[in-house]
């Protein structure tokens, strides 16, 4: 395990001086799902965010993949940005469930240590198709995060 971890510590460390990609690597928090692991790579147009969480009766593992339009400034290294995207989860349990839908996102950041600390707050609507024990498509999905992520 410490070579695995050792290895990717050495292979973003290369990456990073080399510049030939940037890598926010970051946590975040919020409703409804708790805690999340994000990243963005700058030669993408995704912002991700995954999550893994343990309850009673099984595992529930969410995605989400946000396109973000823009981001424009709205003063030196604080900006607003919006786009779109999809998200989703399983529930690995009883009974089985998945949800996926498309995601509208809208939010603010900024960039703190000479763009090294990236602080956000975002507000997403995300209707869901459910399948499992029932078939059905929810509306009403509103949440909100709010988290970090380092640059290297």
């Amino acid at each position: 395990m410490k070579k695995k971890f050792l290895t990717v510590l050495a292979l973003l460390a290369v990456l990073s001086t080399s510049r030939v990609f940037a890598l926010g690597i970051g946590a975040q928090g919020g409703y409804p799902l708790g805690g999340s692991f994000t990243f963005k790579v700058d030669k993408l147009p995704c912002v991700f965010a995954v999550d893994l969480f343990s309850v009673p009766n099984g595992l529930n593992v969410g995605v989400t993949a946000d396109w973000w339009i823009a981001n424009p400034k709205i003063e030196g290294t604080w900006g607003y940005f919006y786009g779109v995207g999809v998200g989703g989860n399983v529930f690995l349990g009883e009974p089985f469930a998945f949800n996926i839908g498309p995601r509208i996102v809208v939010g603010t950041n900024i960039f703190l240590f000479d763009k090294f600390l990236e602080l956000y707050l975002q507000a997403s609507y995300q209707p869901m198709l459910h399948i499992g024990n029932t078939f059905d498509f929810d509306w009403w999905g509103f949440g909100g995060a709010g988290g970090f992520r380092v640059w290297f």
